[in-house]
């Protein structure tokens, strides 16, 4: 195979850099994992999140069971698959990435935990040993990337989106400090309010943007399209990024809402970019998750002009739970859901019926089990009447998951957003409630679809051994 090409077909997320299937499906798997029990837990938590109760330990667990349990870890699977069809070269260290999987599930669900008990040990030594991982993995990615000769906007989200990352953990591990008795001179409400932004704003948001000029193009088979506006989404998005950043240390709100309009004209940049490549796809018919990715795409958005107006109307806790949980929910996590739909499959079809797929494009040109070649005008012999080995049946992606079925999960999803994002606001109870269980149930059914492509008992047989 010709080095750089996909080994699963043309514009598939596998090529011959690939890492070994176990490698990205183990984070992937964890995140799967997490997904499900952070659904249970949303339910369980539900009564809390619309009476300002954000700061409760078990609803901070519950956060970070979402960010950490499931969000990071899949994307950071997915990551490294990706970052070798994008840029075409191996990770930088594949032992390295496998071996930090164990220490990453380690902390951070033991610091999940040391959040829900409020351990200030276990947040300080789960919280450390999380750093390390996350670090680790933040310089695998940055360092492998940047051996890359493919060069332009996709390189520089990728890149910044790393960076924020190891910023926002950066003050994550400052919080915990601060809480088991460092002396910060009381800068922790600048502190978390740089966490959330270096997360949500700064990692998430470019990850997703940076990597959607691939995906994009790549599931709607769009070419030909105009690229001179990614630039000036990545300059845009990180002047939003750096504008709040200052404006929360300096208390000057009017950087902070400078910072917001200029994050509204990266998601306007982003969304011009998206018709673009629509105007531009050979595949007419659009699948229900790729246009559930346009539709988080303007949840973003609306999540930044609903932060503009909470800048303007005031700093209330209920009010800026609901940007964080409409934009972290109805940006992030549903064009990921959306993505994980195409991507999962694909996975899966490389890693067991590509090779035969390969071997049945020769098969009915070979003889039978039976045949013998023999001369021109030579009578062959009783074995010659075998007949010819017919190519055996190998599904295409398409039979693995019936993706018409996705969209009343992603519709329930997004609406249970909607209503949980502005039941905490309104402080109404009961529609925080019924919001949760909307969403819950929407992830249930997104795993469940998934787990029947992966096939637990198969993947358990395929990881067994290989680490």
């Amino acid at each position: 195979m010709e080095r750089g090409m996909p080994a699963g077909g043309p514009g598939g997320p596998v090529t011959s850099q690939a890492p070994p299937f176990t490698v990205p499906m183990r984070y992937m798997l964890l995140g799967m994992a997490g997904f499900v029990l952070f659904a249970f837990d949303l339910v369980a938590q539900s009564i809390h999140l619309s009476g300002g109760g954000a700061f409760l330990p078990q609803v901070v667990a519950l956060t970070h069971l979402l960010t950490l349990g499931s969000l990071l870890s899949f994307i950071m699977g997915a990551v490294y698959q990706l970052v070798t069809v994008a840029f075409l070269v191996p990770i930088a260290s594949e032992r390295c990435a496998r071996w930090n999987f164990w220490l990453y599930a380690a902390s951070a669900f033991g610091l999940i935990g040391s959040m829900a008990i409020w351990s200030l040990t276990g947040l300080l030594v789960f919280g450390s040993l999380a750093t390390v991982s996350l670090y680790v993995y933040a310089i695998l990615i940055i360092v492998s990337v940047s051996r890359s000769r493919i060069r332009g906007p996709m390189l520089w989200f990728v890149i910044s989106a790393h960076v924020y990352l190891m910023a926002a953990v950066a003050a994550a591990w400052l919080m915990i400090a601060s809480i088991s008795g460092l002396r910060l001179g009381g800068v922790f409400p600048q502190l978390l309010a740089t966490h959330i932004l270096l997360a949500l704003g700064g990692f998430f948001t470019f990850l997703v943007m940076g990597f959607s000029f691939k995906l994009l193009p790549m599931f709607t088979l769009s070419h030909g399209f105009a690229t001179w506006r990614q630039k000036w989404t990545w300059v845009l998005a990180h002047a939003a990024v750096c504008l709040a950043l200052i404006g929360i240390w300096a208390q000057r709100p009017a950087l902070e809402w400078a910072g917001g309009v200029a994050g509204w004209m990266a998601f306007a940049s982003l969304l011009f970019d998206i018709r673009e490549i629509f105007r531009k796809r050979l595949r007419k018919k659009t699948e229900p998750p790729t246009r559930m990715v346009v539709v988080a795409a303007v949840a973003g958005m609306a999540g930044v002009l609903w932060m503009l107006v909470q800048l303007g109307s005031g700093r209330e806790q209920d009010g800026w739970q609901g940007v964080v949980t409409f934009y972290l929910l109805g940006w992030v996590v549903l064009t990921l859901m959306g993505y994980a739909y195409k991507i999962v499959p694909f996975l899966i079809w490389t890693q067991r019926y590509s090779a035969k797929a390969g071997r049945n494009a020769g098969a009915g040109d070979r003889p039978g089990p039976g045949m013998r070649a023999h001369t021109a005008g030579s009578a062959p012999d009783a074995v010659t009447a075998s007949p010819p080995v017919k190519p055996q049946k190998v599904p295409v992606i398409a039979d693995l998951i019936q993706l018409g079925r996705s969209r009343p999960v992603l519709q329930s999803f997004a609406i249970g957003v909607m209503v949980l994002s502005f039941s905490g606001v309104a402080r109404f109870t009961a529609g925080a409630v019924a919001g949760s269980i909307m969403i819950a149930l929407s992830v249930l059914g997104f795993i469940w679809q998934l787990q029947r492509v992966v096939d637990p008992k198969q993947v358990a047989k395929e990881l067994r051994g290989h680490d």
